[in-house]
């Protein structure tokens, strides 16, 4: 019985070497003289170098400058252009300069445009849909005026929803106005006001929260804010010497306001180049 045994492990033994040589032989018989294959993961193309003569340097410049004159300015940015910025101001009393001794030649609007005008070749026309009481209801009735050859949007509302829209409310609502305001004019640059604080501090408590709101829509959609209600705490200027009333801002309020929109507007034009 262990001769039996032990021959069968030797048959066992004999049979495995007999195989793996096999098996080795076959293996290098097809792979004698090939060359082996990879597949690359090429995720950029490879370019190819060809000659450089005049004719491509040619060529090449011609290209640079089509691709030059076919940029067109958009937005904002049309004032480093001889040209018209048509903007679209929708809001309430503190969008329209309310307080202000003169809106024509005091209000944040007129400040905004003389220091532009210094600085750039192009002009700002204003055109304001604006009303004492405005809500984010009544703007967003006034959507359908915005129209593709606007440049430039400026929202400033806010202190009017207070107490009258729940937070969830406000908010779908703003975001809704985004939506459909970029629809009705895709190439516009639309900018978001934070309206300042008031003299009743628990108004301010309770709009604190719609503030957060339009500062995280502003970063959600990545638009260019205006906080003015920073602006105004900041400002050395105590409160009550910068409202007309309580709730407008006076001549010193909107200079205040007129600063912070050229800041933001500066930075914008600087990012686009």
């Amino acid at each position: 019985m262990m001769r039996i045994t032990a021959k069968t492990e030797l048959y066992i033994i004999s049979f495995a070497l007999i195989l793996a040589s096999l098996v080795i032989g076959v293996f290098w018989a097809l792979n004698r003289g090939d060359k082996p294959e990879y597949t690359l993961d090429q995720t950029s193309p490879i370019s190819v170098a060809k000659p450089v003569t005049t004719e491509t340097i040619a060529g090449s410049s011609k290209s640079e400058q089509a691709t030059v004159t076919s940029v067109i300015p958009r937005g904002l940015t049309r004032l480093r252009e001889s040209t018209t910025v048509n903007a679209l101001i929708l809001g309430d009393s503190i969008a329209e300069s309310n307080g202000a001794s003169n809106k024509d030649l005091l209000g944040w609007s007129t400040l905004v445009s003389n220091d532009l005008h210094r600085k750039y070749s192009g002009t700002i026309q204003w055109y304001f849909k604006t009303s004492a009481g405005a809500s984010i209801n009544d703007v967003l009735t006034l959507v359908p005026i915005a129209t593709q050859d606007t440049d430039l949007i400026v929202l400033c509302l806010g202190h009017q929803d207070v107490g009258k829209l729940r937070l969830t409310e406000f908010k779908q609502k703003y975001e809704q106005l985004l939506v459909e305001l970029k629809a009705k004019s895709p190439h516009a640059d639309l900018f978001l006001v934070v309206e300042p604080p008031v003299k009743d501090t628990a108004e301010n408590n309770r709009f604190f929260l719609y503030r957060k709101i339009i500062l995280d829509l502003g970063l959600k959609h990545q638009l260019p804010v205006i906080d003015l209600w920073t602006a105004f705490i900041n400002d050395p200027t105590p409160l009550s010497e910068l409202l007309a009333d309580g709730v407008n801002p006076n001549d010193k309020g909107y200079e205040v306001f007129a600063a912070e929109v050229l800041k933001r507007f500066d930075n914008y034009l600087l990012s686009a180049y």
